[in-house]
């Protein structure tokens, strides 16, 4: 059902539970590739390395000058001035549900679960344009992965970048927050694609390339190009002449039947 909107809407889908995790951790582990993260539009270029680590002083902060020089020091001012600019207007009825304007995801904030001043870093960064603030304990898909692409730019505390392996587990160990979770293991080894194509291993199995096989000219269209018709049907040349002559003929019958009608006047 599309329209009206009415309130016995299907609004919401049940997701697995590990499946939720297996996404949450895909998200994260997106977040730590610069080529998945500039992808996504993110501008990183004065960040010195990704993942973003920064001290635990920042959960401290609760001015929001302070908040917009730290980002400045780190280099991720740029991607906050991006979303400041792709602030709209956001078109159809939306406008009316209170939420007119529409903008660029920024920097995701993310600080330690045990954090003794929550609300004072949210209301130093709750103002800046498409900063968002989250706990590691509480970290949302939709904050990792805005409108499901993942990649976002994730600055961490100290203390929230260590908490990630007791949250979500490891490859060995399990997590002390999640009941009988950990990270699924890799389905490749090694993910360097190149590296695997052009190993020894491979090319000595892989066949040489072939040679003079390569279509040289374009192809031509049968039914505009007439040598190209010939090849597919030689007798379409004794049938195109057949034509010719026969509309002649009828040409000099029309010509001979206007001469005589003209004679007879």
């Amino acid at each position: 059902m599309f329209a009206p909107t009415k309130v016995w809407r299907r609004w919401h889908r049940k997701i697995n539970r590990n499946q939720r995790r297996f996404a949450a951790t895909s998200a994260l582990a997106a977040s730590a590739l610069p080529a998945l993260v500039m992808a996504r539009g993110h501008r990183i270029s004065d960040v010195n390395e990704v993942p973003c680590v920064v001290q635990d002083s920042i959960e401290t902060i609760t001015k929001t000058k302070d908040a917009i020089a730290l980002l400045t020091a780190i280099g991720a001012i740029e991607d906050v001035d991006k979303c400041k600019e792709t602030k709209k207007l956001r078109a159809g009825k939306g406008k009316l549900r209170n939420r007119r304007h529409k903008a660029r995801r920024g920097p995701l904030i993310v600080y330690g679960e045990k954090a003794k001043n929550d609300v004072g870093i949210f209301e130093a960064f709750r103002n800046i344009p498409g900063v968002t603030v989250a706990s590691v304990s509480a970290l949302s898909l939709l904050e990792l992965a805005p409108g499901g692409h993942v990649g976002r730019f994730i600055i961490f505390s100290e203390s929230a970048f260590k908490a990630l392996d007791s949250v979500f587990g490891t490859f060995t160990t399990a997590s002390t927050q999640k009941k009988n979770y950990m990270l699924p293991q890799p389905t490749m080894t090694n993910a360097d694609i190149t590296r695997i194509i052009n190993s020894d291993e491979v090319q000595s199995v892989v066949r040489e390339v072939r040679k003079g096989t390569k279509r040289t000219g374009t192809k031509k269209n049968p039914i505009t190009n007439l040598n190209a018709l010939l090849k597919l049907n030689p007798y379409a040349k004794t049938m195109k002449r057949q034509a010719i002559l026969f509309q002649e003929a009828q040409l000099k019958k029309k010509e001979a039947a206007a001469a005589k009608k003209a004679a007879g006047k």
